[in-house]
């Protein structure tokens, strides 16, 4: 059940185009966790948060939706229907680092937020977290099912109601990011990964701890949402083929308590948001004028890790899980603008330097995040 599939981005998004046509040839067949709320999806008529200004310009709502939402049969169609965009000409990738996202000119937040919201769940997934005024969607975690071996065992498993217990070593969910720029938005997926390890010699228990970001995984479905509006498969090779990860270069370097960040302030701003949220800080809300963000350290992540998972037997037979960790306090993330660059720091809820124990750990990742 440890079996690894090692994807290569642009194999990976071309066979998963390729499997809107034959499932069998999928490799990114995501099944969620959680069970979704089944939620209607009405589009506010006012779409603008006033105290937002016009950085972020999102509906509200939160919870997964239904396809047939927005793709009613016989010819029905409703106000959130009509704006369903079938095609977005000015689409394209853009890469900085090891990071990559989508430009999408021409369009706007009202647009594309719910063509996300159905993205993800026709992906397998569930919307577990939305906060529509910083662009922020969280979904919950899922297991690749493509990963499985397709043998005998796994298949009488499924046939007695059982296919649940015999899974992969692995969980996944996404972090999208959507900003507003000067044309349209910016869109950004950010991976978060869990594996399965064994904690005692007999291996008859296993715990869950967290994995590397998987940017392969990132430029995947950022791949699929493309081919969502239009883009076809030489179209997205091509794209991928240009964003390629860049050599690491050392943009950003550790100084006492705090991060050195070079390159202009847009940029930095940019790049931090989605490496806060790579190493688990998720970004709660933000200050572009002040140049804070206000993150948290993922609960899940921590719930993830503190509860034990039993053996395929236990699994069949029952078992009780320990009981998650509490969450943590809120951290806030701090720029200050140096000559060449910025200034990292991280403070406390009372805006004094942190002095956790973890500090040096948070600097370490970013730093690696940022290269």
């Amino acid at each position: 059940m440890k079996k690894t599939i090692q994807l290569t981005v642009a194999a990976t998004v071309l066979l998963s185009l390729t499997a809107c046509s034959n499932s069998n040839k999928d490799t990114l067949k995501y099944e969620s966790t959680v069970k979704a709320n089944q939620v209607r999806l009405d589009v506010p008529p006012d779409l603008t948060n006033p105290n937002q200004g016009d950085r972020y310009v999102i509906p509200t709502g939160s919870g997964a939706v239904r396809a047939s939402d927005l793709n009613r049969s016989q010819g029905q169609t409703t106000q959130a229907d009509s704006r369903i965009l079938a095609q977005v000409a000015n689409v394209h990738m853009v890469s900085d680092g090891a990071q990559r996202w989508l430009v999408m000119d021409g369009v706007n937040a009202q647009e594309i937020w719910p063509q996300l919201k159905v993205f993800w769940q026709e992906m397998g997934f569930t919307i577990g977290n939305e906060e529509p005024a910083i662009g922020f969607m969280e979904t919950d975690w899922a297991e690749n099912r493509a990963k499985l071996p397709n043998d005998g065992f796994r298949f009488l498993l499924e046939k007695v109601g059982l296919g649940s217990i015999y899974s992969t070593s692995e969980r996944d969910k996404f972090i999208s990011r959507m900003e507003r720029t000067d044309k349209g938005i910016r869109v950004a997926f950010v991976h978060k990964g869990m594996e399965e390890v064994y904690n005692s010699r007999n291996k008859d228990n296993t715990v869950w701890q967290p994995r590397n970001s998987d940017v392969n995984l990132e430029a995947a479905f950022l791949g699929r949402f493309m081919h969502r509006f239009g883009q076809n498969e030489a179209q997205i090779k091509q794209q991928l083929e240009q964003t390629q990860t860049n050599p690491i270069q050392e943009f950003a370097r550790i100084e006492g308590k705090s991060l050195i960040v070079r390159g202009d302030a847009e940029r930095n701003w940019r790049r931090i948001g989605l490496a806060l949220d790579r190493v688990g800080l998720t970004v709660r809300d933000i200050e572009p004028s002040q140049r804070i963000y206000i993150v948290q350290p993922t609960s899940a992540e921590s719930e993830a890790v503190s509860t034990e998972k039993p053996g395929m037997l236990k699994r069949m037979f029952g078992s009780k899980a320990k009981a998650a960790a509490p969450a943590r306090e809120n951290l806030v993330v701090k720029l200050t603008a140096i000559e060449g660059g910025d200034r990292l720091v991280v403070l406390d809820r009372q805006g004094s330097p942190y002095q956790g124990s973890d500090l040096s750990q948070i600097l370490s990742r970013l730093q690696t995040e940022l290269r």
